[in-house]
């Protein structure tokens, strides 16, 4: 496999040309200079009011080894700091252009600005030399959405094993999601590797039991319940399995990054307050932004009843279990795990598969959603007192 080392030190298998806004106000700007130009992507913030949670994601969005340039679109009256942003991103090594509509003189000169930034950062981007890498310089995330009653039997088996595999050849895995784990306390409190990793554990299961009672609702939806799903610990343990085997490392904060190669569960569920309670995962899309701020180079997202997301920045390989909807959406499923419920596939083998595609991925290979130009992302206001935690 070939990746781009960038100056920090880190390595990239994606060199994209970020487009950032900062309000909502500077989205069009940035959306057509992105369109204008290939090789550059779109995504920001759509808030006219400083949020530290969106900030955090903003910078490690920018900072990822898989983007080699960034171009921030900001409108010239928002409250973000933007000049910080920019310095932030910049410490990464990468070069950082600032478009303030404003003062450039409105859309059309900005948007001209902004592609001829673009040209020259691509252009520049082509000539990265690229290095040699190995699956020891990967960081996988591992996320699940649109759960039914094949998940626990088919994808998140199959990409447990992968998810050890991966592991014993050097590989850093991320899972995430405590509050669709409850239910499984005694398994996962039995596989930290420290006494401090299970506080850490046992303090986050404890916030996400906290907020199910808040909102009223816990990690199951109805479409997970017309899928075969009948309660959270049913789900639960479905989605565990995706995690494989392996003693959890240590427990991080959404945009830390692993110390070292093993596996790592992400905690995003915030510092709780009743009248505070808009720091849960909004959608999928804001699940896969906070793995890919904590350094995520790759995706594995299963799913039983179907999903079309993708994501920016890296890649999404999508995992179905069902065998129907493995049929019924083939255009947007990269590995069908639904041979394993039709008896023509061991677990071991779609496994195998999984891990061969991430590799393939790695060295270039565009997964289903890249093909079909699959961009999501979600980066929603949360009140400050959950940036304490996450």
């Amino acid at each position: 496999m070939k990746g781009y080392k960038r100056q920090d030190g880190r390595i990239g298998i994606r060199n994209h040309v970020a487009v950032i806004y900062t309000v909502e106000c500077a989205h069009h700007v940035a959306d057509m200079i992105a369109r204008s130009v290939p090789g550059a992507e779109v995504f920001g913030f759509g808030g006219c009011y400083s949020d530290p949670y969106a900030f955090k994601m903003l910078v490690e969005l920018g900072k990822h080894p898989n983007v080699a340039g960034v171009i921030v679109v900001r409108l010239g009256c928002e409250s973000t700091n933007v000049d910080l942003l920019v310095e932030q991103i910049r410490m990464s090594g990468k070069r950082v252009e600032l478009i303030n509509i404003q003062q450039t003189g409105g859309t059309i000169a900005s948007i001209e600005r902004g592609k001829a930034y673009a040209m020259e950062m691509v252009y520049h981007s082509q000539q990265t030399q690229m290095v040699d890498i190995s699956l020891g310089d990967l960081i996988i995330g591992v996320e699940c959405g649109g759960s039914d009653a094949t998940s626990g039997i088919s994808a998140n088996p199959a990409t447990g094993w992968a998810v050890d595999r991966l592991i014993e050849q050097g590989a850093t895995v991320i899972f995430s999601e405590l509050p669709e784990l409850l239910g499984c306390n005694d398994y996962l409190l039995e596989r930290p590797t420290t006494d401090a990793t299970k506080q850490q554990l046992l303090d986050g299961l404890k916030r996400a039991n906290e907020l199910g009672n808040i909102l009223k609702a816990f990690a199951i939806s109805t479409g997970n319940e017309k899928g075969g799903l009948t309660t959270i610990e049913e789900k639960s343990l479905g989605a565990l399995c995706k995690a494989g085997t392996k003693p959890i490392d240590g427990i991080l904060k959404t945009g830390q990054k692993p110390v070292a190669p093993g596996l790592y569960l992400l905690d995003k569920v915030g510092i709780l307050d009743s009248q505070l309670v808009t720091h849960y995962e909004e959608n999928d899309s804001d699940g896969l932004v906070s793995l890919i701020a904590s350094g995520a180079h790759i995706i594995l997202f299963t799913t039983g009843r179907g999903s079309v997301v993708g994501s920016v920045v890296s890649p999404v390989i999508k995992v179905c279990g069902n065998p129907e909807t493995g049929r019924r959406m083939s255009d947007n499923m990269d590995i069908k795990a639904g041979s394993i419920i039709e008896g023509t596939a061991t677990i071991e083998q779609v496994g195998q598969d999984i891990v061969d595609l991430i590799t393939q991925v790695a060295g270039g290979k565009l997964t289903r959603a890249e093909l079909l130009g699959h961009r999501e992302y979600a980066i929603p206001y949360k009140p400050s007192r959950a940036c304490d935690v996450v």
